[in-house]
């Protein structure tokens, strides 16, 4: 026991779960589903559907209403990309939060009233948070589809809402991503004109919908998450692969106060 709590102990980031289901349902895809000429709107008409059926379904979690533009984009750290190329303000992290951001956009501080870069479920904890945020938000949902169905505030002056695939489907290498605006964004905007995007991610994204609801992992692996944070006397968090605990032993994995996030998946099997 005492190895495997040093596996925990030593995980630095989130190594999300392989799954079975996912792996068979992948080896349905073919590229040859996805060779289209650009310009035949093929492109166009696969995408609009993946937003439309993806609008659909977050909808029990997140009210994309407001955001009339959507673009693709590879995982998280594209959308991230794109953003801090194109954000001339300083913004703010808050302590904790994804590291990512701070890592390559260069003007992250932690200053009132500047635009928010906010996770949630948070990268800190993997705990939905409720957040009143009235700085403009860039909201990164992430963790959506790794927890069960909850309503997540989307803050009134939020700018951009990202998602991604990688998290709750092991989808980590296929970057799959998808981000949500209330105006043409300065960049993607100009590639979506263009058809300039990832055919075969669209058509991944779209079979996972197709296949899964938003909490379909939650539901699948919950227990599991219980029965290892009962063995490890650790706090389950709302996504269903992390944990924290106060316990001074995972010191080294706290992203902010007493509370260290722990990954749980060294603890679940390769593929499950």
């Amino acid at each position: 026991m005492t190895t495997r709590k040093s596996e925990l102990r030593n995980l630095p980031y989130v190594n999300v779960p392989r799954f079975e289901s996912v792996e068979k349902l992948l080896q349905t895809q073919k590229v040859s589903d996805t060779y289209f000429s650009r310009g035949s709107g093929k492109a166009t008409d696969a995408l609009n559907h993946a937003e439309s059926t993806h609008r659909h379904w977050v909808s029990p979690m997140v009210d994309l209403s407001d955001f009339p533009y959507c673009y693709y984009v590879h995982g998280v750290t594209d959308a991230i990309h794109h953003w801090s190329l194109t954000e001339d303000r300083v913004w703010q992290i808050l302590e904790g939060d994804y590291e990512y951001a701070n890592m390559v956009g260069g003007k992250g501080t932690k200053v009132l009233n500047q635009p928010l870069y906010l996770s949630n479920p948070a990268a800190e904890t993997g705990n939905i948070i409720h957040s009143h945020a009235k700085s403009p938000v860039i909201l990164d949902c992430t963790y959506v589809s790794s927890t069960a169905i909850k309503t997540i505030n989307v803050p009134e002056n939020t700018e951009q809402v990202f998602f991604s695939f990688s998290k709750g489907f092991g989808l980590i290498g296929q970057r799959l991503g998808l981000v949500y605006t209330k105006e043409p964004h300065p960049t993607l905007h100009r590639l979506k004109e263009y058809e300039n995007w990832n055919y075969g991610g669209v058509k991944t994204m779209q079979l996972i919908m197709n296949n899964f609801s938003i909490d379909s992992m939650f539901n699948k692996y919950r227990k599991m998450q219980l029965d290892v944070c009962t063995k490890y006397d650790l706090t389950p968090s709302d996504v269903f692969y992390l944990a924290t605990t106060k316990d001074k032993y995972y010191i080294r994995r706290r992203r902010g106060g007493n509370l260290a996030r722990i990954c749980l998946t060294p603890l679940f099997d390769d593929v499950i």
